[in-house]
């Protein structure tokens, strides 16, 4: 990375700048492997879990692969078009629908959704490592917290290790680490069924099913939509490497989409056949076939969680670069050193009540990014028909072509609350009480497509007449 006198980044890769068309050369197939590095974690098996508390094997396995991609269609378009045409991350992305200065909004967005990630995925790998090591009497299990934090806080000196030596990492490691994990999450998968029995499987039933297919069905479509949009903040990091719109849409689907669906079978199979288990199939296979089962699930759980967590943590630093102040006195080390330290401090004071609230974290990136993606939908394609103003977006002068009202889109957050308060008024996030129409239309869909509506009113009625340039 290289920077100017005043200290700005001149590198899109490590800074606030677009991508050049040198900087952009990563090939479809490196866009997939680095998807597929992000995407496949063990937060797979939390969020399968979730869906086995409403569906069986067959209806979760049907359900997740189909409402996953079609969350990613949302995601797709609200990123990758704007992101390959101009070589921009999510941050700047937004500047166009929040104001040159509300774009700050979503630097706090990415950085604490990324990081809560990654958190959660560091907090399961610890929670593994202590499991097998009092399982395999190495240690006391009064002593299973100390390995759990230990394991946890070494994970993320590592991922800080390899992304602090800058985003090229992700190209070098993204096919070993995306391969490695995709066949050591299709062994899982298969020890699962082969051990415990295809019958077996496909005959348990949902620990809090109601009764009423519809709804269930409907829920666990909402737990998959919500995974597929908190995948905002990275897709844009990403698929900026890449030149081409159309060459985009295998990997980013397959790799983000396709890919977290098979893995979250893992954790909907593991949570029918092991209640309580939290999707992890770490106890469950070694209760069942001793360290032999145990042991590819565990190099899994490690693999996968670094990787994913490297995507994370770069994206949670550019994210932080994209404001000039820090990028001028923030080194990419110091940049992704933050992030990290941030992930370490929830670790070491609150692991347990930020891993047992990991629902209402998931439910939430629905409320928030299902709305934002309608606002980038409607902003790029109905608006301004595919076309920014690049130096505006990178301009603070007021009267710029994104300055709006005092540097702030005011359209553009009460449309965004309108949708987040439609979303709240169909499903509640935290307790998952819904209401009557719910079942018939997801809570993130509604809440999506009111967001489009209402600014496209709105800006048509004010600011993209009088102020913004197109």
């Amino acid at each position: 990375m290289t920077k100017s006198m005043d200290g700005i980044s001149v590198s899109g890769t490590e800074g606030s700048l677009p991508l050049a068309s040198n900087e952009r050369e990563w090939q479809p197939r490196t866009l997939f492997f680095s998807s597929a590095q992000a995407a496949v974690a063990t937060w797979c098996f939390i969020i399968g879990s979730y869906v086995a508390y409403y569906l069986d094997a067959a209806q979760g396995s049907i359900v997740m692969p189909a409402a996953m991609l079609g969350g990613m269609f949302l995601v797709w378009l609200a990123t990758v078009p704007m992101a390959t045409r101009y070589g921009l991350e999510a941050v700047r992305s937004t500047r166009a629908v929040f104001g040159t200065r509300g774009s700050r909004f979503s630097v706090a967005l990415i950085f604490l959704f990324t990081i809560g990630w990654g958190t959660t995925l560091m907090i399961l790998s610890g929670k593994s490592a202590a499991y097998l090591l009092v399982a395999l009497s190495i240690v006391p299990e009064e002593q299973a917290w100390l390995v759990q934090m230990v394991t946890s806080v070494i994970s993320l000196v590592i991922v800080w290790l390899f992304i602090s030596r800058g985003p090229a990492i992700l190209r070098r490691v993204g096919a070993v680490v995306a391969i490695s994990v995709i066949a050591l999450g299709l062994m899982v998968i298969i020890a699962i069924v082969v051990s415990i029995g295809v019958d077996k499987l496909f005959a348990a039933v949902p620990a809090f099913a109601s009764g009423n297919n519809l709804l269930d069905y409907t829920t666990g479509i909402e737990l998959m939509l919500a995974t597929a949009l908190s995948w905002w903040p990275y897709v844009g990091g990403m698929s900026r490497f890449n030149k081409s719109t159309k060459k985009s849409i295998l990997p980013v689907n397959l790799g983000l989409g396709l890919a977290v669906a098979i893995i979250c079978l893992i954790g909907l199979y593991t949570e029918l056949l092991f209640p309580g288990s939290g999707g992890n199939p770490i106890q469950g296979l070694f209760e069942v076939g001793g360290l032999a089962l145990a042991l590819p699930a565990f190099a899994f759980i490690i693999i996968s969680n670094i990787g994913t967590t490297m995507v994370g943590t770069y994206t949670a630093a550019l994210a932080l670069k994209q404001q000039p102040a820090i990028d001028a006195k923030f080194s990419w080390r110091m940049a992704t050193g933050a992030a990290v330290l941030t992930a370490i401090i929830v670790i070491v004071f609150a692991a347990e009540p930020f891993y047992e609230n990991f629902g209402t974290f998931l439910t939430l990136s629905a409320v928030v990014f299902g709305p934002l993606c309608g606002l980038q939908i409607a902003d790029y394609f109905l608006l301004r028909k595919q076309i920014l103003d690049i130096d505006g977006l990178y301009s603070t002068d007021r009267g710029g072509s994104y300055w709006y009202t005092g540097g702030f889109n005011i359209a553009g957050f009460a449309s965004l609350a309108v949708g987040m308060v439609v979303f709240f008024l169909i499903l509640d996030p935290i307790t998952f009480v819904s209401s009557g129409i719910f079942p018939f239309t997801t809570a993130t869909l509604p809440a999506t497509a009111t967001t489009m509506l209402v600014y496209v009113v709105l800006m048509r009625s004010g600011y993209l007449r009088r102020r913004a340039k197109k």
